[in-house]
């Protein structure tokens, strides 16, 4: 007997519409909605049960900044023979 669903277990289809909506946001975008989140968590704008959903999506917000973070420094690496070398601003003359 499949288990029953409550008024607090996510949906399957919910859940991963969300984690695709989640995968197509660029790097920019995520950071803005993370940010959002977080002010209104700091904030205590949000009821209990919207809280612990904002920090799940929030969660899902910072893998997706990570992993596009990682693309851009593989990316970087091959521009630069598989080399990752610090910035040093050129010194003005």
């Amino acid at each position: 007997m499949p288990p029953r669903k409550t008024a607090h277990s996510p949906d399957n289809n919910t859940a991963h519409s969300a984690d695709s909506a989640v995968a197509s946001l660029g790097f920019e975008a995520a950071m803005s909605e993370l940010e959002q989140l977080i002010q209104a968590v700091e904030n205590n704008r949000l009821p209990l049960e919207e809280t612990l959903q904002s920090y799940q999506r929030g969660q899902q917000l910072i893998a997706r900044c990570t992993s596009l973070l990682r693309d851009a420094e593989q990316r970087i690496q091959q521009f630069d023979d598989d080399h990752l070398s610090d910035f040093t601003p050129p010194e003005k003359v």
